[in-house]
């Protein structure tokens, strides 16, 4: 599969909610061999080019919550700082199983979420 054809897949994906920055990051690490600085720098251009795409269709349908948008912002700029510096610290090794344990958390998490609201939680 080409790189294009993949990036194309990966942005079908995000437009419609899944985390397709998480994939896009799978992709390049372990089927492109990138090291995972690599990988991030081009999920952020990916993302934020995407997101510039998408912003019209989303201004258009009025469906931006800008008081969450706020809020998420002011709490994404200390975490940018300090992301930045974990990068800094962490070896490559180290970052890309921090990261796939978050997937895995958050892949999780979401599940979860799901079963509970449709009344499909396992009994414990």
């Amino acid at each position: 599969m080409t790189d294009g054809v993949v990036g194309a897949v990966i942005a079908a994906l995000a437009g419609m909610g899944v985390g397709g920055g998480g994939l896009l990051v799978i992709w390049m690490s372990l089927v492109r061999g990138y090291e995972i600085p690599a990988a991030r720098a081009v999920n952020l251009a990916f993302f934020v080019l995407s997101a510039a795409a998408a912003l019209p269709y989303h201004l258009k349908t009025r469906r931006i919550a800008w008081r969450y948008v706020l809020s998420l912002t002011a709490a994404a700029v200390p975490g940018v700082f300090l992301g930045g510096h974990l990068a800094e610290i962490l070896s490559p090794d180290t970052a890309r199983r921090v990261f796939g344990w978050f997937l895995i958390l958050s892949g999780g998490m979401m599940l979860l979420g799901k079963m509970k609201r449709r009344g499909r939680m396992p009994r414990g």
